[in-house]
This record gives structure tokens, sequence and C-alpha cells, in this order.
């Protein structure tokens, strides 16, 4: 907004799945680049659509690449539409960094492109009304850098980003409905990017492409060879432009990413402890991959106020966090600070009122003198623990509505009776935290149920919310009921347990539609163990679904109890679980999750089509027999999705309008996949804001939200439960916590 209304061109880009770029805005978007209105200044806003984007991408180029893998395999030119015309796990995130470097691109190579990200952290557990939501990232991510901050280049201010910004906005596609940039070029391109874990893999996305276009070489060759030897035509066809076209742009991607004069990356977290540790873990990656992490910009920040007994423990708890961040995240980055707001920021208005707070010299030494006293321990007037009995204002509160009543989550009927819970929704609203606490009171409640706790998010919290090592066997939790069981879903290592079988197969593909070209040429020469490596996008979600349909096999359809048998080989047996409780990444790679057994069943299909078709040339032999046996493990975890009395979406979310809008296209989304929502948990309510002026104003807010949520739930289904959750500062964590707090949640009658 502050460059923006200072004069530049400045064009904002989400790549969420889940956008919620519009709803800061104030605006309705879509996958058309936009004008935004903000007075004088010149701003333009999209969300990217990956797969549409694939779409008219192929669109252009589809012949050509049709054309690649006719020439280095078997396969006929029906076969190659067949395959072209599946979803691929994983696109978005392929396609959206090459769509937002060819809108940051400069028209010609010797003009220069920029790309300033902004990645938010998934661990947002107070969510964006408590967090930082698209709104305040988007004003924060655009203002305007001071020149006289010194350090490093990313750092040097507006003026000398400007020089080093231009960059031309070129149409993205030439198909209906491709995003249209404006004739004149971009001074500065932002982008609001996806959760943690799938910003890291969209991040590493040139690596992926650039082995795509080893593969695609390695098909063409012997038809150049053949072509220049025997033909003697030594010009490219247009397969060989597209080749170079995909490495030239990868190659082009990994410079700018690394390249601190022309692009920025700003981590964005909050003053807590999940939030720190998953900024730990990302800003490692980050410094691993060589990408420049101009500045942490810590959201969200309790401003000073009169004595509170939850200001003042969220205060000392922010303090505590904000005084390991240099330890953790290292001396030397810059760190900036944004104050809470009691409302939601949203609309050009408050954003632009944010981005003149981050334009200036936002310093820690400010901070410390702003904002650091009322976050002086001395001012903490109260305990920080959670108290053993239900408070009594909030019972007081819940006793005096008769709609309203105290509900531990083993007396709500939403989770009566299922085998799969799915907590979802928008990122740092709290799914992991509720999740956990359902877990803990369940497993309590019924001690002859065994209970799997499963984070399928790439960035996992479940550790961290647990104060206990968590990794990818599951385990039992100090404290925690015996029939417990927590595990964080470690994609790479399930990759490497399944390395063998998978490397087997992908031999006898290769062999069986003649592509053994193509696989020989990957850098390294280690034929498909290289593709292995690679860990294709989406992958994270494929081996969730697959873990999932393990430990879901028929024979756990029994009666409770029965699965509580001996461990095999240290490891549950796939059929040991009663209840699998699933701690999902953010709203947009959920659903992909949701949507990811029916596109594998497509590829299935299409796969043993073409074994079939060429069984006179490879015998389909122990590959077809694993199609045979995923297509029917798909069938039974598509199945179980759509019975509503075993598997059910808890969708959590928070009283603020950005989540709620979101929730409410979560709810619709869900309804179409026929998945059973019957609760919403609205998180960390202020029940009990007491005398405090800014808390009273809070919950006056949030009042207002939960009415409209309420009534659009209540338009869509009378069954879906409204579940509210208190705040609890500082945020529950630990077993014995965990369990006393979700004893104070209320359910609406």
């Amino acid at each position: 907004m502050t460059v923006a209304r200072s004069g530049g061109r400045v064009l904002v880009v989400s790549t969420d799945p889940a956008h919620s770029l519009g709803d800061a805005l104030g605006v309705r978007l879509s996958a058309r680049v936009s004008p935004v209105r903000i007075g004088a200044g010149r701003l333009w806003a999209v969300e990217l659509d990956g797969p549409q984007a694939f779409q008219r991408w192929l669109v252009d180029h589809r012949r050509a690449l049709g054309d690649i893998v006719e020439h280095g395999t078997w396969l006929d030119r029906e076969d190659v539409d067949a395959l072209l015309g599946l979803s691929i796990p994983g696109i978005d995130e392929l396609i959206a960094m090459v769509e937002i470097v060819r809108l940051a691109q400069a028209g010609t190579a010797a003009e220069r492109g920029s790309l300033r990200s902004s990645a938010r952290s998934s661990a947002r557990r107070r969510g964006p009304a408590q967090t930082g939501a698209t709104a305040e990232r988007e004003s924060l991510r655009s203002s305007a850098r001071s020149l006289a901050r010194g350090g490093g280049p990313a750092q040097t201010g507006a003026t000398a980003e400007r020089e080093s910004l231009r960059s031309s906005a070129r149409s993205l596609a030439r198909g209906g409905g491709a995003p249209r940039a404006v004739k004149n070029s971009y001074d500065l391109v932002i982008v609001d990017t996806a959760p943690t874990g799938h910003t890291l893999r969209l991040l590493g996305a040139p690596e992926t492409v650039v082995a795509v276009a080893d593969v695609l070489s390695g098909l063409q060759a012997e038809h150049r060879l053949i072509r220049e030897q025997l033909a003697r035509v030594r010009r490219p066809e247009a397969a060989d432009r597209l080749i170079t076209l995909i490495a030239e742009q990868a190659h082009e991607t990994g410079e700018l990413l690394r390249d601190p004069r022309r692009s920025a990356f700003h981590w964005v977290m909050l003053p807590e402890d999940l939030s720190l540790a998953e900024s730990a873990d990302a800003l490692t990656a980050l410094d691993r991959s060589r990408i420049p992490v101009a500045e942490v910009i810590v959201n969200r920040v309790i401003p000073d106020g009169s004595a509170c007994p939850i200001c003042d423990r969220l205060r000392a708890d922010e303090r505590r966090v904000i005084d390991r961040i240099p330890r953790r995240l290292g001396a030397k980055r810059l760190l900036r600070f944004v104050p809470a707001a009691v409302r939601e920021p949203r609309g050009v208005a408050e954003l632009v009122k944010i981005g003149k707070h981050l334009s200036g010299p936002d310093t820690r030494s400010r901070w410390l003198k702003a904002v650091a006293p009322s976050h002086s321990p001395d001012r903490q007037a109260v305990s920080t623990r959670l108290p053993r009995s239900e408070p009594r204002d909030l019972g007081r509160a819940a006793r005096g509505d008769p709609g309203l009543c105290v509900a531990a989550p083993e007396s709500i009927d939403a989770f009566d009776g299922a085998r799969m819970l799915l907590f979802g929704g928008k990122g740092g609203v709290g799914k992991t935290t509720t999740a956990a606490a359902t877990a803990v009171r369940l497993a309590r409640a019924e001690s002859g149920r065994r209970v799997l706790l499963m984070s399928t998010d790439p960035a996992h919290s479940l550790a961290d919310v647990f104060g206990a090592a968590v990794g990818d066997r599951p385990e039992g939790v100090r404290d925690a009921p015996k029939n417990l069981r927590v595990r964080e879903l470690d994609a790479a290592a399930a990759l490497g347990a399944r390395r063998g079988a998978l490397e087997a197969a992908l031999n006898e593909i290769v062999a069986a539609f003649g592509a053994q070209r193509g696989v020989d040429a990957l850098r390294g020469g280690r034929g498909v163990g290289e593709l292995i490596d690679l860990a294709p996008p989406g992958i994270d979600e494929l081996l969730g679904v697959l873990a999932v349909a393990d430990l879901l096999q028929p024979d756990t359809h029994g009666t409770p109890g029965t699965a509580l048998r001996p461990e095999q080989d240290g490891r549950p047996s796939a059929a040991s679980f009663d209840l699998i409780i699933l701690d999902t990444a953010p709203t947009g790679h959920t659903l992909r999750l949701l949507e990811l057994p029916g596109a594998a069943r497509e590829w299935v299909q299409v796969l043993l089509r073409m074994l079939l078709k060429y069984r006179r040339l490879v015998r389909p032999g122990r590959l077809a027999a694993e199609l045979v046996e995923l297509s029917k493990s798909i069938r039974r975890l598509q199945a179980l999705f759509e019975d509503r009395q075993q598997a059910r979406f808890i969708v959590v979310t928070r009283a603020a309008e950005v989540p709620r809008l979101e929730t409410e296209r979560l709810i619709a989304r869900l309804r179409r996949l026929r998945l059973a929502a019957p609760a919403v948990i609205v998180n960390a309510l202020t029940l009990a804001p007491g005398r405090c002026l800014r808390c009273r104003a809070v919950a006056a807010a949030e009042q207002r939200q939960l009415a409209l949520l309420e009534r659009r739930c209540r338009q869509r289904s009378r069954e879906c439960a409204i579940i509210l959750t208190p705040l609890a500062a500082p945020p529950p964590r630990g077993v014995a916590v965990l369990d006393r707090w979700a004893r104070t949640w209320i359910r609406r009658r």
C-alpha cells in the first residue's frame, strides 16, 4: 500500500489455494489481474488458480509436450492425451512459481524482475484476529523500506529497490480466464504465500522443474539425433524450444530467489512458542537453500494498556517469546513489530495505517521503548497457569445464557461414534491445539478405544503443543492416556521406507512404456532413484492418504476395544486404532488432500488401461497387482470419507471477519465433497472480558462475527453444532493444561 500510494506500480499475488487476499482488501478478486482503488496509488491484485493456470499453460504447449512423450516412449497420441488430461498433485506450487516469475520478469533478458515474498507461519495459533490476517500482511509486506536502515542490499530502501525492480507485465497465457497484466511494467511484485510447509515446497519448485526438463530432454534425444543425422535438420522444433524454455525459466527462478538485489523474503510470525518453533525450522530451511530473509516481522503484539488479568498474561508470555527470537532466528536479522488491533484490519483505509507504521524504522529498540513496558514480568499480576477448576466467570457466562452449556469433547454429539475426525481450517486458528485437546479427552473418556492423533501438515506442531518429542512412529506422550498415540507424518521418511518398492514399480513403468532414455538423462545417472530423490510436489498429501488407508483396513471396523493388540516390531499393526484424529494442513491444502483420492484413482485406472494395452510387449506383472491393490485402498478411503457416521470434518475458526469468510467457503466445499461437517469450533473467544476496555471491545467485535457465522451455518445445516472455546493466556500447552482447557468448552444448545 505504501509503495503504491507513493507512486510505485505494485502487483500483489496470492498463491494460497484458499485465498484471503480479496477478503483482506475488501474487494472481489479472481485469477485475472484486477486494479484495486487506493486513491492516487496504483495497485493491482490477483489470486492465482494453480490447476487452471496449468491447463492454460497446456493450451499453448500441449502439442509440443505430447510430441516429446510420443517420441520418447511407446505410447501413442491417445495414451499421451489421456496422461496430459489427468490432474497432477502439487501442480499448484510448480505452476505458481512459473506464473509469478512471468509477472515479475523483464520483457528482455537485460531487464530485471523483482520478487518480494512473505510467508505466513501456519503456527499462528491465535488466528487472523489475533495473529495477523492476510489483511495486515498485505500492508506490512508492501511497505516502503527506509534508506537509512542499511545492512544488506535487500534493506537499502525504496529508491534503490525501484532501480532494480523494473519489470514488464506480460499476459500469463492466451486462453480464456488467463491473468492479464497491465500494459506498463510493475515496480514491485509482492507474493502472499501459502502457509509454511507448502511455501517451502513452492520455493523448491525450480529444482523439480529442472529435473522435469532433464527427463523431457532425454525423451527427445533419439528423435533429435535422427532428425539431425538422417534428415539433416538442425534447427530446433517446438518440442526442443519448450524444453529450453522450461529449463531457462527454472534456472532464472532459482537465481531470482537467491539474488538479494532483486528478491527479499519477509518472515511473519507471532510472539508465541508454536510460531517461534515453526519459524526457526523454516528459516533454517531457507538459509540452507540460500534464500535471503531480509527481516522477521512479529505480528499482533499486544500494545501497552491498563492492568488486566488477560492482557497482562499475554504481554508477559509475548515478552518471553520475543526475548528468545534473536537467539532462535539469528541476531543479525532485522526485527519489526506490528501492534495488535481490537478489530481485524480489513479494507484499504485500515491497511494503509499499518503500512505507514511499517514504513518507518521500527526496530527492536523502538519496540522496547513503546511497547515493552507493558510486557515486563512485573506487570504480571496473576498466575499464567490455567486454574484447575472451571473459571467462575466462564461458568457464570454459560449458566446465564439458556442457549449455552459447558461441554467437554466427550459430551459433544459431533464426536460421538466417529472413527475419523479431521480438524481443519485457516492457518493459525488453533487446529493443532483443539485437535490435541480433543484427542486427550476422548482417549481418557474411553480407555478401551485406541486413539491415534496424527498431523498431516508439513509444518508440524504437535510436539510443541505437547511439549514432548513426537516423530513419525505412533508413540505415547508422557502424562497422556495410555491408549493415545501421537504421530507427525514425515513424508520424506515414508518415501524412504517405500523406496525399494517405488524404484521397482518405476523401473517397471519405464520398461513398459519405453521411457528409459528420459530417466537415464537425469543428472547423476542414477535412473529412477534420482526421480524419487526429487520428492515431487504433493508427496506429503499422497503419503498422508496412503498412511490413513493403511491404518483403516476393513478389519478395524470391528467392536471398539478389539484393536488393543500387541505391536509388531515396535510399531502398531495396520489395524490397531479405533479412532484417528487428523490435524490437517491449512484450508487450501487440506481440500487438496480430500480431493486427492479421486485424482489418484484416475491415475491408477489410466495406467492399468495402458498396461493392458501393451501387455504383449511387457507383462503387467507385479506393477499391475500393486495398482489393483492401490485402487481398492483408494475406494475404501473414499467410502470412509463419504460415510457421515464414520468420518467427520471439524471446522476450526476464529471470530474475525477474514477467517469467517474462509470458513464459509470451506463448509460449502465440504458439502460438495459430500463430507460431513457437523461442528464448527470457534476458538479462543474472549468470554469473560471483565472491566478491561480493550478486552470488552475485542469481545464485542467477536460476538458480531460469531452471530454472522452462526446464522450462515444454520442456513446450510440446522444440525451444525457451534462450539466455543475460551481464550487461554498463555495458550494451553502440555497434557494437563490441554485436559483442563477442554473441560471449559461451551456448546450452543
